[in-house]
């Protein structure tokens, strides 16, 4: 039940342009794909390793209304995927499955992971279960970006701890700093959590009460490894 790496981050937002443009212009990120549905618009954006899909529309309404924008799945791979599953149904989480047949585990918050088979590291796969249409890319700079070392989780302050359990229980998680990796920086002394592999960190914060009409979670890309 041990995550070795997260496969990609989805956002779901009401202005996919202007999204894709703030982590495209300020974060890092470059556009390496879209996908057009019925119900939904994606753009792929990666940064090193790191895959961020960014996605409008429809299908994204129900999310946005109980949730703000934000994150809606962390996708992570796995060591073992039937081993993480039985420890999410023992940890009293609900698992489902996408249409590719891969588990979807909702944890405390309605935080969603979709279990993926583990890969080797820096393995970048797109996505399953879309139609990715190549976006023009710029030519590469000499200097390798570097991931985003953790993603921040926003939650209600009463089940911030109950989600550092679910992650360390199931996920494999350990707020001890792996050995040989530099610990993430908080301001606020809230919790932190690593992977086995040191290559996924969640960072919990509170969420005020002033944003149960905006932002719920984010992906924070400002502290790197």
């Amino acid at each position: 039940m041990t995550v070795r790496d997260m496969a990609h981050v989805e956002l779901y937002t009401r202005d996919k342009v202007a999204a894709v443009r703030h982590y495209v212009s300020t974060r890092g990120f470059v556009q390496v794909a879209d996908c057009v549905e019925v119900d939904r618009s994606s753009a792929l954006l990666r940064r090193g390793d790191a895959q961020l899909v960014i996605t409008s529309g429809w299908a994204t309404r129900g999310f946005l209304a109980r949730n703000g924008e934000g994150v809606a799945d962390v996708a992570v791979r796995c060591a073992d995927v039937a081993a993480t599953v039985a420890a999410a149904l023992a940890h009293g989480a609900t698992v489902t499955h996408d249409g590719q047949g891969a588990p979807v585990v909702s944890g405390p918050g309605g935080i969603v992971h979709t279990l993926l088979p583990g890969s080797a590291p820096g393995t970048r796969a797109l996505p399953a279960g879309r139609t990715w249409i190549p976006h023009p890319v710029p030519a590469p700079s000499a200097a390798r970006p570097e991931p985003p070392d953790h993603v921040v989780l926003r939650l209600p302050a009463e089940l911030l701890d109950a989600y550092a359990a679910f992650c360390e229980g199931v996920l494999g998680f350990t707020r001890r700093t792996p050995e040989g990796i530099a610990p993430v920086k908080r301001a606020d002394g809230g919790p932190v959590l690593y992977g086995a592999a040191g290559r996924v960190a969640f960072v919990l914060r509170a969420r005020p009460p002033r944003d149960r009409a905006g932002s719920d979670r984010s992906l924070c890309t400002t502290s790197i490894l």
